[in-house]
């Protein structure tokens, strides 16, 4: 019966000793959306930035109705233009305020109308690492007391019989 325990302890042990310890970066998405574009159109969407970092602009032409021609990005902020206008995807790194990514093109066909999908993402520079030590013995102990609570069970069962 104890090499039971014996095992499950080893093997929890011997897991949370190849846990991966590097930390994780993940991106937020300010802004995903499609929309149309009639004629020759722009758009304007502004973002508070908290954090130094990087943003990624993706500008895509969905081919339905009209391809939209001249499909061109830029990001503002309230000193300037940050980086240069392009198509396409881009990124560029900012700092903390507000941000303004504009968009803008053309559709010119049979209905003048055609859809763009645009992606902003965020990443920021410094990342905060959640203390994975922590919540590990959290986790030991919490699988500990369930293995004891459950002998405590059986011995109770067996003592009645």
């Amino acid at each position: 019966m104890k090499y039971r325990h014996l095992l499950t302890t080893s093997i929890l042990a011997l897991s949370a000793w190849l846990l991966p310890s590097a930390a994780v970066r993940a991106d937020t998405v300010l802004y995903d959306s499609a929309g149309f574009v009639q004629g020759s159109q722009s758009f304007v969407q502004s973002f508070n930035i908290t954090t130094a970092g990087t943003i990624t602009m993706t500008l895509t032409d969905i081919p339905w109705l009209d391809a939209v021609s001249d499909l061109t990005g830029f990001l503002t902020t309230t000193s300037g233009v940050v980086g240069q206008a392009f198509s396409g995807s881009e990124t560029m790194s900012v700092g903390p305020g507000t941000i303004y990514a504009h968009w803008f093109g053309d559709a010119q066909g049979t209905y003048d109308l055609g859809v763009v999908g645009v992606n902003i993402s965020f990443q920021p520079s410094v990342i905060t690492a959640v203390p994975l030590p922590a919540s590990l013995c959290l986790l030991l102990s919490g699988v500990g007391i369930l293995l004891g609570w459950q002998r405590r069970e059986r011995v109770c069962a067996e003592g009645i019989a």
